[in-house]
């Protein structure tokens, strides 16, 4: 096969589908940033023109509404990229009520996105994954050879994912690397859904006065790592020669109890939180390993959980006062 070359983005034509969700509107703004022309791939079920308004205002960026199922519609939103980044997909409590749409979305549109961009010759698809795939984790930190063991759908979809495209890479030469996110917080991030994860639930519950409640004892743990630094490691993906999964991760372990407190204490509250049984077993620790990712891409985090959280909690707080502004 041909040696790969990283892309540059500076005037390179790259595809985001999924761009006006949570992380694929922060990589638009990365990529206008860098001198890239974009076109957004994006049914606008989750995701909102809202999240783009910076980006369309640059004149680099084409928002075009399509599902990622319709592979004619992908094909044409792929036409002349240089580099695609994946994150359309059905996100993890949607695949646990709806194993079918699952399927449909995060595996056969992703076998769509990597055949579209085989047949236009892209040079580079870089793609989400999820740690989800790691299951419980048998070693911390957990590197990216950790074996894949989990055991709910969204992780069955992300593992098919990466599979397609190392099939696709073998038969079609097509470079790509997939990225598993650790635990992805920071603006933009939906807290009004029934859907939401536990920061921005947590951060609902005090902004309405609410006695927030953890699931749980406590001591489940997250590994943090904010959105910007999640974007910037999708481009470092493209511009490197990498093939192959890497994680995005800081290394570093947050526990929910912790998580309450920095939240409480930046939003100056003196709520405590209220412990409850969990309804259901989550992975009990979460350590991203860093070193790959780190030699290969030249990622590390650079956003700790203090500031990164105080940057969601003021976003939040602006997007409310919006949103009661607009209902006034």
């Amino acid at each position: 096969m041909t040696p790969v070359e990283g892309v540059e983005l500076d005037g390179a034509l790259a595809v985001v589908t999924g761009g006006a969700g949570f992380i694929g509107s922060h990589i638009v703004d990365a990529l206008v940033a860098a001198g890239a022309r974009v076109r957004v791939l994006d049914s606008l079920v989750r995701g909102h023109r809202g999240n783009l308004a910076s980006a369309l205002a640059s004149e680099r960026v084409e928002l075009v509404e399509g599902d990622i199922r319709d592979l004619a519609g992908v094909r044409a939103a792929v036409d002349g990229a240089d580099v695609v980044f994946h994150q359309a997909a059905l996100w993890l409590l949607e695949c646990e009520a709806d194993p079918r749409a699952a399927l449909d979305i995060n595996v056969v549109g992703t076998f769509n996105v990597a055949q579209a961009a085989a047949e236009a010759g892209v040079r580079k698809l870089v793609s989400a994954s999820s740690s989800s795939v790691y299951g419980e984790a048998r070693r911390l930190p957990t590197a990216e050879d950790h074996p894949f063991d989990h055991r709910i759908f969204y992780g069955a979809t992300k593992v098919a994912g990466e599979e397609l495209l190392k099939a696709f890479h073998a038969k079609h030469g097509l470079p790509y690397v997939v990225l598993r996110p650790l635990n992805v917080y920071g603006p933009r991030q939906d807290y009004r859904s029934a859907y939401v994860s536990v920061i921005p639930l947590f951060v609902r519950k005090v902004l309405a006065g609410e006695t927030p409640i953890i699931f749980g004892d406590g001591s489940e743990t997250l590994d943090l790592v904010y959105v910007e630094d999640v974007a910037r490691a999708n481009l470092l993906a493209a511009t490197s020669p990498a093939i192959g999964a890497y994680n995005v991760a800081t290394g570093r372990e947050t526990s929910l109890t912790q998580l309450a407190e920095t939240i409480l204490q930046v939003m100056g509250s003196d709520a405590r939180p209220r412990y409850e049984e969990r309804p259901g077993k989550l992975v009990s620790r979460r350590r991203g390993g860093t070193e790959r990712a780190a030699r290969d891409l030249g990622f590390t985090a650079q956003v700790t959980p203090e500031e990164g959280l105080r940057r969601l909690i003021e976003w939040v707080r602006q997007d409310s006062s919006r949103e009661r502004a607009g209902a006034s």
